[in-house]
């Protein structure tokens, strides 16, 4: 259980005031060494198992942007829930889209009578996210969440009241987690963990049908999902492929017959010289040639 937070135990950082127990992790950050080890440390004592940070990097939902996510959940799962899109029914995703969302306590009953929602938080449950607390930020440009995850399904009374009363800490934790990942990845132009990986189905229809000149809302209207959701989509696919924009998405999908389009009857729009496109192309490719040939894991 961690020491209740104290002014008078503040510990300088620079110009920053710090509670102690957030200390080794700053200190690992600054020391260029791996801040899992601190991170998990914390995420323990508070009785979760693993941590899911997400952070949108544009203004508003109408616009396309880079999209990062960082997370201790098992790799199976961060790959079936990309696979399988799921982006498009987790309930705490859908929650946390809201102007000023309230944390969030949720477990299996957030489903309510939602089939797919019901069959989404079953398979969660197998890799160690059953239940947990989800808090939403804001810093003027960025959309963050931070999930904190535990195995089991049911919470209980107690379980609730104790989740409550640590949300001022989990708050105060994200926070110092966002700024230290906005200073150590983002601003260093570190790419994102997706880069480099494979387009689902769903994100190559998106892309397919933004090739034919659709915009979000069409796209869909035509796949019977939200207009939000598309753009969920399209922030995973300039991630994934290390562009600027869905039209250089749809430029890269052209270049590697990720989708197939009529020159005739698509308006593809010429790309004036980059040279940070450049070289997010040549490490996406460098990329996507070093997964293909690793052998796979055992």
């Amino acid at each position: 259980m961690l020491i209740k937070i104290e002014p008078k135990s503040d510990i300088h950082h620079g110009n920053v005031r710090l509670a102690p127990w957030l200390v080794p992790l700053i200190e690992a950050a600054q020391s260029g060494q791996s801040i899992i080890k601190a991170l998990q440390t914390i995420v323990h004592s508070m009785d979760f198992g693993s941590f899911v940070y997400a952070v949108g990097t544009s203004k508003d939902l109408h616009r396309d942007e880079p999209f990062y996510v960082w997370t201790t959940v098992p790799a199976e799962w961060v790959a079936e829930y990309d696979k399988n899109n799921y982006i498009e029914i987790d309930p705490r995703v859908h929650y946390g889209w809201a102007t000023w969302p309230t944390p969030l306590i949720w477990d299996r009953h957030i489903a309510g009578k939602n089939p797919q929602v019901k069959a989404f938080l079953l398979q969660a449950a197998k890799y160690g996210v059953g239940s947990g607390l989800a808090i939403y930020l804001r810093d003027g440009k960025n959309k963050i969440m931070f999930a904190l995850n535990r195995p089991q399904r049911t919470l209980t009374a107690r379980d609730r009241d104790r989740i409550a009363s640590l949300t001022p800490d989990v708050m105060y934790l994200g926070s110092v987690l966002h700024a230290v990942f906005m200073a150590n990845v983002i601003e260093k132009g570190i790419p994102q963990m997706q880069q480099g990986s494979p387009l689902s189905a769903r994100e190559r229809q998106c892309l397919q049908l933004a090739a034919r000149g659709m915009v979000s809302l069409d796209i869909g209207e035509k796949l019977e999902i939200t207009e939000r959701t598309v753009n969920f989509h399209f922030s995973n696919i300039i991630s994934k492929l290390g562009v600027l924009n869905r039209h250089e998405a749809i430029a890269m999908g052209v270049a590697h017959g990720l989708i197939q389009v009529d020159p005739r009857n698509t308006p593809l729009i010429p790309l004036n010289k980059s040279k940070i496109r450049d070289a997010q192309l040549k490490r996406w490719e460098n990329l996507r040639k070093q997964r293909a040939s690793s052998p796979p894991e055992a």
